[in-house]
């Protein structure tokens, strides 16, 4: 699994894993889905444009994981996986899928991007609830 949550206070904290920057993101729209649908099966039947933007790889995750919660949030555009050029999914729907909890923001709070030993890149992610 790319992605493990681990205790953190009152919010949501996640420790991403992958190779490189496209992995990260495809792991931390897994993590967001699961806070956001749990369980609930997304098809990625469309795709939304999002430009990944900022001065490092820590800045430029943290913008892309706003931009697929704002989509969730103003379009109810749940998010099946990550796209080259964006985030792809559908539009909720009652029945198919079951709201699990509200997640008020991606933070930058001590984010950081890191290269370990093995080569992987990891990074540590707290979403406000």
């Amino acid at each position: 699994m790319p992605y493990r949550f681990f205790s953190h206070t009152a919010d949501a904290a996640v420790e991403l894993e992958a190779p490189d920057e496209a992995g990260l993101r495809a792991a931390g729209v897994a993590a967001l889905r699961e806070l956001l649908v749990g369980e609930s099966p997304v098809a990625g039947t469309s795709e939304r444009p999002i430009v990944p933007s900022g001065h490092d790889a820590a800045d430029r995750l943290i913008h892309y994981l706003q931009e697929v919660l704002y989509l969730y949030d103003t379009e109810r555009f749940v998010p099946a996986e990550a796209a080259p050029d964006g985030v792809r999914g559908e539009p909720f729907q009652e029945g198919r899928h079951q709201a699990v909890r509200e997640v008020k923001a991606v933070t930058y709070h001590g984010v950081e991007v890191r290269r370990g030993e093995d080569g992987q890149l990891r990074a540590n992610v707290v979403f406000d609830l």
